[in-house]
């Protein structure tokens, strides 16, 4: 890759965030930033598990006690984020199945109450 092309990936990117400001984005909650924050938590987690089982083996020498830290810490953040994720997975098939339903039901909501409710 040559400068200008790095250059142009960065301008597309910087247009593709000024868009996505520029249509109000952080302004409305139509979508969800926590699912993306949820990943970050879970390796900064299972830093700090690995982190503090190793500090027990390593440094205070109790094998079994840094072994329950990294091995049950990792399983534990794991399975909590994974429940929060669910719940949000959960709310994104349901807005799909709203907006499916909605679409084909002839005895729908007026135009007014879908222009109020879209924002």
């Amino acid at each position: 890759m040559n400068n200008n092309e790095i250059l142009e990936g960065i301008k597309k990117a910087f247009k593709l965030s000024v868009d996505k400001l520029d249509n109000h984005y952080m302004f409305y909650l139509d979508e969800m930033v926590t699912p993306k924050l949820i990943t970050l938590f879970y390796w900064i987690l299972l830093f700090a598990f690995i982190t503090k089982g190793l500090g027990d083996i390593f440094l205070e020498g109790d094998f079994w006690r840094g072994l329950v830290w990294v091995v049950g810490g990792s399983l534990a953040s794991r399975v909590a984020c994974e429940m929060v994720v669910i719940l949000f997975r959960i709310n994104e098939n349901l807005n799909e199945i709203n907006e499916k339903t909605s679409e084909n039901d002839p005895l729908s909501s007026s135009s007014f109450e879908k222009d109020y409710y879209k924002h």
